[in-house]
């Protein structure tokens, strides 16, 4: 039986093209005050867009980058550029496509409002919730690497939103490293943690928090971030490294990556696909809970359900 399962696994491997709704990503690389940070956040926000192309697949006219000079960019991440860019995607997105957001730079936060450094007057939390409202989406997601980002968990919190701040709180105020280590977890692929070939917000975001947190640790240093995220809507957040049943629940089902089918595929077909996986996993994480032989009978029954699901899928014309 568990040979069985062995060659079922590898059907997972097999689709072909991005699948589900519409992905869209707007990267905001702010003000570095210095040279280095500015090449910093430059390098960060030009290869978190051509991972998202490369690896993510997510298409090349979706992925707005803006930065403080507006070279090889969509414009300069001052409050006019940044506008100019959800104008634009506001007529672009529908309501069955998910929006990512990504904040790379230095934070702050004075007199109870935070912000983000960027050329000119700097964007608030308070700035950028009113243009995500803008959007008519599925789903929003923002991921703010800056320094002092938790403020922005809690204006930023609504129902269908996902907010990840490096910081668990705005007394976190040294330059971060969270940015650098997502990307490099999208780079390298150690994201995928549960190998599915899916790359889920939580999964990018844990890997990213804990990479982060063994830098420090092999630096000999004191952490100076920790990560936290919020997808319930109460505003609060949880750190990554204590996720819990509050928190994490939308960012385990929502995916940066996802699987790939034919183009044209049946949206029915991939919808009952990915629900059929998500079952399978469901069941491994019940597995030290179950009765071995029972466990093994149901696994099998899943995968097989998912084999013929996945074999509709690249068979249709």
């Amino acid at each position: 039986m568990k040979k069985g399962i062995l060659w079922i696994f590898p059907i997972w491997v097999l689709m072909l093209a991005q699948a589900n709704a519409a992905v869209f990503d707007v990267i905001i690389s702010g003000s570095g005050g210095e040279d280095e940070y500015s090449e910093r956040f430059d390098d960060w926000g030009q290869r978190l867009r051509r991972v998202l192309i490369e690896r993510c697949d997510h298409p090349a006219a979706n992925v707005l980058l803006v930065n403080e000079t507006g070279e090889n960019a969509d414009g300069m991440s001052s409050i006019a550029g940044i506008r100019n860019v959800f104008r634009g995607l506001s007529e672009r997105v529908t309501s069955g496509d998910d929006v990512f957001i990504f904040l790379i730079g230095h934070g702050s936060y004075r007199r109870q409002v935070a912000k983000l450094n960027i050329p000119g007057a700097d964007l608030t939390a308070e700035d950028l919730d009113g243009f995500l409202k803008m959007l008519s989406t599925r789903r929003i997601i923002v991921v703010n690497g800056a320094s002092m980002s938790a403020p922005f968990v809690n204006a930023l919190s609504r129902d269908g939103r996902i907010i990840c701040a490096s910081t668990r709180s705005m007394d976190q105020r040294n330059a971060t490293q969270f940015t650098r280590f997502f990307v490099q977890a999208l780079e390298d692929g150690s994201a995928d943690q549960n190998r599915d070939d899916r790359i889920s917000v939580l999964e990018i975001c844990t890997q990213a928090s804990s990479l982060t947190d063994a830098w420090f640790l092999s630096e000999g240093l004191i952490a100076t971030e920790n990560a936290i995220l919020d997808d319930n809507g109460d505003g609060l957040g949880t750190r990554l490294s204590d996720i819990d049943a509050g928190d994490g629940m939308l960012a385990d089902r929502c995916f940066l990556l996802n699987f790939r089918v034919p183009k044209g595929a049946s949206p029915a077909l991939v919808a009952a696909y990915g629900e059929a996986i998500d079952e399978v996993q469901a069941l491994v994480k019940k597995k030290t809970t179950m009765d071995s032989v029972a466990y093994y009978q149901l696994l099998e029954r899943e995968l097989v359900k998912a084999a013929r699901l996945n074999r509709e899928i690249r068979s249709e014309k």
